[in-house]
């Protein structure tokens, strides 16, 4: 714990070397760096509660698909669509309310999750998620009119963006350093596998003439809250939490958990009280520094770092992912039979998992930014695909209609190496003291922004308004490309770092694509002078 003697220069450097012994702690003094498969061996409790802290991503997921899966199936467009030329339809317009409403409480729930989290406890803050989602789903299962269909979304909604933006803030603060990067980006694997449910439970449904066809697939739904909510009680409240409200005992007891009895956990505790205790100095200090609300997220340097998580929450919109949600209704209405949709719907899902089992397997080597710009490229390139194919003289015809299904499929391999170094970079990213807040403005900022576009995409594509059909995928080939500019100028590479040589290159003023070099590159003299001169300006 530092003292009010101490400077903030040599609080910094003492912060710093003990977090990275925190970081790259383990039990075996012969084995100073571990690999992944070490860490998890030795503590397997940490990837329980990290699986755990992911169920807000696969109730996410698999709320996300429902709508879509429903609009494919006969009775449900029956019963809460319109008559037009013969065939019943749902307006475009309850179409976008459906898809942007709920994202626009998503965000909220998601805004309102960063306080919660911080004064009541992460755990708290899942109770409150699941009991939400469960009310919401409630609604909707027994909703007979869209009005009030979309009442039960919204609250649904709600709980959503509260289970996201705490499971992220709950992952950053118990795992490792070297399993950190693959922790946070489960947030896609999981999701993509409550896509997968979804499209499981309404395979075999899609061909039932009666209301049972999507009323089970909303039942199914009340699984994933119940997981939550019984789950808490089972898992400990994040070290970094309980340590902040000065209950010692309770995080020495958490450490056990999460690392074992038979780790010493006297090393991480004074990690932790240092890190602390460094942020406690500089609010006895004064300045920006002092403030820990949401404006304290757009001042100084955190100002830089908030917007890239805002650009990271953002890239899943970038690369389609509203377009992909909506791929059931929109390729039925391009020509293909519900039973093909429903398959080709089960195929891209479940190249989305292999998209994301690639990104587990090359994270720790590859790092971040590299993923991502790959991502971006493949995913640009197949948008053309679909938007040269839909642009020929007859796109109905069943080659360009295939091609276009097809390539819209092949997108889902994306998502992991794009979305998911884009949620681990989001998660660590952000000063300790501001986690949870960042957290909340970005993934407040995601589904803000999925509203614009829940929207906008039903009319693109729909019959009945925009009617771009397959040609959409022109307008998401400039979104993708847009996206690569913005990560290779903005987005540093945050591998292997840990979070005091994150704050010390933010401190610094780091250039984004000298973050991983810095060290090898910066002359020690620089780097002292530089330090003095950012917390002379913070002691001022």
């Amino acid at each position: 714990m530092g003292s009010k003697d101490d400077t903030p220069a040599v609080a910094v450097a003492d912060t710093q070397h003990v977090d990275v012994a925190h970081d790259d702690y383990n039990d075996n003094n012969n084995d100073p760096s571990p690999g992944i498969l070490q860490v998890l061996w030795r503590h397997p409790m940490i990837l329980v509660c990290c699986l755990y802290a992911n169920v807000g991503s696969l109730m996410y997921g698999f709320d996300n698909l429902s709508l879509s899966l429903c609009l494919s199936m006969a009775p449900f467009v029956e019963d809460f669509g319109i008559m037009v030329d013969g065939a019943y339809v749902v307006p475009a317009y309850w179409q976008s309310l459906w898809n942007a409403l709920p994202q626009l409480m998503t965000g909220i729930g998601a805004w309102g999750a960063g306080p919660l989290a911080d004064r009541f406890g992460r755990r708290a803050a899942f109770v409150a998620a699941g009991c939400l989602s469960a009310a919401g789903v409630a609604v909707v299962y027994t909703a007979s009119t869209r009005s009030v269909f979309l009442g039960g979304k919204m609250v649904n909604a709600l709980g959503l963006g509260m289970a996201l933006t705490t499971g992220q803030i709950y992952i950053a603060e118990i795992a490792p350093l070297k399993f950190r990067g693959i922790a946070l980006s489960i947030y896609t694997f999981t999701m993509n596998l409550g896509y997968l449910v979804a499209a499981s439970v309404a395979f075999d449904r899609v061909t039932i003439p009666n209301a049972s066809s999507y009323k089970v697939l909303f039942a199914s739904e009340w699984v994933w809250p119940g997981l939550m909510i019984l789950g808490v009680l089972l898992v400990p409240e994040t070290p970094y939490h309980l340590a902040r409200k000065g209950k010692l005992a309770a995080t020495t007891k958490s450490l056990q958990f999460l690392y074992g009895k038979k780790t010493p956990t006297a090393p991480i505790l004074a990690a932790i009280s240092t890190t602390l205790a460094h942020e406690e100095q500089e609010e006895r200090l004064g300045g920006d520094n002092a403030d820990t609300s949401f404006r304290a997220c757009f001042r100084g340097i955190h100002a830089r770092r908030t917007r890239i998580v805002l650009y990271c929450n953002g890239l899943s919109q970038m690369i389609g992912a509203t377009f992909m949600a909506n791929a059931p209704y929109f390729m039925v209405s391009a020509g293909l039979a519900p039973t093909k949709v429903a398959m080709m719907i089960e195929l891209g899902i479940g190249l989305a998992i292999v998209g994301s089992a690639f990104t587990f397997a090359t994270i720790p080597h590859v790092g971040r930014r590299k993923l991502m710009l790959g991502g971006l490229v493949l995913a640009a390139t197949l948008f053309l695909i679909m938007g040269v194919a839909s642009s020929v003289p007859n796109p109905t015809a069943p080659t360009p209609l295939w091609c276009t299904g097809i390539s819209l499929q092949l997108v889902w391999l994306c998502m992991g190496p794009v979305v998911g170094p884009a949620m681990a970079i989001a998660g660590e990213v952000s000063a300790v003291r501001l986690r949870a807040k960042t957290a909340a403005l970005g993934f407040f900022f995601n589904y803000a922004y999925s509203t614009v576009w829940n929207v906008v995409v039903p009319y693109m594509y729909n019959t009945d308004a925009g009617n771009l059909q397959g040609k959409t995928g022109w307008i998401f080939c400039a979104t993708c490309l847009i996206s690569l500019v913005v990560v290779w100028f903005e987005v540093p590479e945050l591998k292997d770092l840990s979070f005091a040589e994150i704050d010390e290159r933010f401190a610094l003023r780091v250039k984004t694509r000298a973050f991983k070099t810095w060290k090898d590159e910066a002359p020690a003299p620089s780097k002292a002078a530089a330090m003095g001169e950012v917390e002379l300006e913070q002691i001022e």
